[in-house]
């Protein structure tokens, strides 16, 4: 079995998975009753979910904050809502060629929300992982996310660091 250390939180507004960054091959101890891998990864999980309960309501009142300033689309979480490549505008990197990514929008966008899913990678202290996802109710620019994904990284490394 396979797999990363780490804690998911799903609240009003975004879901966040922070990990250790690492993927870890655990092989089934002999005579094991089928429970060793479920207990490594749970030990090896329990600080990801200590930090983030700290850092719930930091996370929770940036995130009410976005959703009261409008400066992204944001709407609930619990939502049902669509996954469709497009959502997001590239606008900050020249060489991302996003050809046609309005036209795909528009042609399969069916009104409801959209997913936006955000890698983290880099922002967290020793590699590990930081996955963030929230709903939007139409496109939004690339340069309106990443204040929103610094700022999860930001609340994350500031609550680490008074552990």
């Amino acid at each position: 079995m396979s797999g990363q250390a780490g804690a998911q939180l799903d609240s009003e507004y975004y879901g966040l998975f922070i990990g250790s960054g690492i993927n870890v091959a655990y092989a089934i101890p002999p005579g094991d009753d089928g429970t060793a891998i479920g207990r490594y990864f749970r030990e090896k999980s329990a600080p990801y979910e200590r930090w983030l309960e700290r850092a719930r309501p930091a996370l929770d009142e940036f995130f009410a904050r976005l959703a009261a300033e409008q400066r992204i689309p944001l709407v609930p979480f619990s939502q049902r809502a669509e996954e469709i490549h497009g959502v997001i505008i590239e606008d900050l990197d020249s060489s991302v060629l996003d050809i046609g990514a309005e036209q795909h929008f528009r042609r399969y966008h069916r009104g409801q929300p959209c997913a936006v899913s955000l890698n983290g990678a880099g922002r967290l202290p020793d590699f590990q992982t930081l996955e963030l996802r929230f709903l939007v109710s139409t496109r939004v620019r690339r340069s309106a996310l990443e204040p929103v994904l610094q700022g999860v990284a930001n609340i994350l490394i500031q609550v680490r660091s008074g552990l």
